[in-house]
């Protein structure tokens, strides 16, 4: 057990970024079946987890989980669940933490491979754990792994809102992927020009998709603000410069640049109003990584000649 809360308390540091441990795991489950060669199963199978650094208390419960070893004493394990359920513990939390902002999930199964070697239990924990962690910070994982079910996102201030989701392979990498349909419905909510190309980095990247479109929604809501409020305002230059800034300070520059160009692609702008945007988008990550304030943006932008009006 100490191994399990050992791999479980790196799983949870790679999460929030920082020292986090497991000060608590219980786990029930209904009687066990012995799969020849190197298998076991079992049904209605429950973990509660209490840990520190978030505070989070974590419920999941699965309708019956399997494992079967292929080779002894390592080799691939393949491991299939069936109905699991992952839930906060806490009403006031979301699941995992802050950042995510996921109320649940519900999965419908997960047929999951994995490399392991019963002599060393903490490196195989250690990896499938780095396989999740990668999931959640890039949406994408090189492990094999199918799986299919309903994130429940929280959208703004107490929207809840279900998304289906499912795995798509691409090249040597399995992402998450919403479902577009439901993806369709949600963004409208938040801002009124979404290009495909911003649909489709939303639906590839499902795990930050209520922040990335609370960003969007929030840079609407400023520029607009400042529209009404100062004469000769430069709208659409502040709002890819203020869009790509606070993009840059939530995800860095990198990952911003990814954003802020997956959006000319399917819009309706010409090739010479699509330059102008990229070079403004550009000179916001700049602004971010120099660490300029926000509240001075506007001023910068008004006297910088790199903007292009």
């Amino acid at each position: 057990m100490k191994k399990v809360k050992n791999g479980l308390s790196y799983f949870h540091s790679q999460i929030i970024r920082n020292e986090g441990n497991v000060e608590s795991l219980e786990i029930q489950y209904g009687d066990i079946d012995f799969q020849l060669p190197f298998g076991l199963m079992t049904e209605n199978l429950s973990i509660e987890i209490q840990t520190s650094g978030t505070d989070q208390h974590v419920r999941i419960s699965s309708e019956s989980v399997s494992s079967q070893l292929k080779g002894f004493p390592s080799g691939a394990m393949k491991m299939e669940a069936r109905n699991i359920s992952l839930r906060s513990g806490q009403e006031s939390k979301p699941l995992l933490s802050n950042q995510f902002k996921i109320r649940d999930i519900e999965v419908h199964f997960i047929d999951y491979e994995v490399y392991v070697s019963i002599l060393n239990p903490d490196q195989s924990m250690r990896r499938a754990c780095k396989h999740l962690a990668e999931l959640l910070d890039r949406g994408g994982t090189t492990s094999r792994l199918k799986m299919q079910g309903i994130i429940h996102f929280q959208f703004g201030k107490g929207l809840i809102l279900p998304q289906r989701f499912f795995t798509q392979v691409n090249g040597n990498l399995t992402r998450i992927v919403l479902n577009r349909d439901d993806l369709n419905f949600v963004a409208p909510k938040f801002a009124d020009r979404l290009s495909e190309g911003d649909l489709d980095l939303v639906a590839n990247h499902p795990l930050k998709a209520p922040r990335l479109l609370e960003i969007r929604k929030d840079t609407e809501e400023k520029s607009r603000e400042l529209r009404w409020a100062l004469k000769s305002f430069p709208e659409d230059v502040y709002r890819h410069v203020l869009w790509s800034y606070l993009l840059t300070k939530e995800y860095g520059s990198e990952f911003a640049q990814v954003v802020t160009n997956s959006h000319e692609l399917g819009s309706y702008n010409t090739e010479e109003e699509i330059g102008k945007d990229r070079q403004n988008n550009l000179v916001g990550i700049a602004y971010a990584v120099s660490n300029v304030p926000e509240g001075k943006l506007l001023e910068k932008i008004k006297s910088d000649p790199r903007i292009h009006f």
